[in-house]
């Protein structure tokens, strides 16, 4: 139960982290709204997110070896 526990807290650290770096990065972060009012970055932010939170991952991962 704790490694699952270390796992959720990794996710929601790199995710909150990731966040962060998309604001300070100087492109920011753009979003786009649907039809339903739900709000999701666009695919350019999306993909910067993204390449982010894997950064921040492997480095939690490289970190415990």
């Amino acid at each position: 139960m704790e490694n699952k526990t270390l796992i959720t807290n990794n996710v929601e650290f790199a995710c909150d982290l990731a966040d962060q770096m998309l604001e300070m990065d100087g492109w920011g972060a753009q979003t786009v709204e649907d039809e339903h009012g739900n709000e999701s970055y666009t695919e350019e932010t999306q993909d910067r997110f993204n390449q982010y939170y894997s950064l921040i991952m492997e480095g939690l991962e490289n970190a415990k070896d």
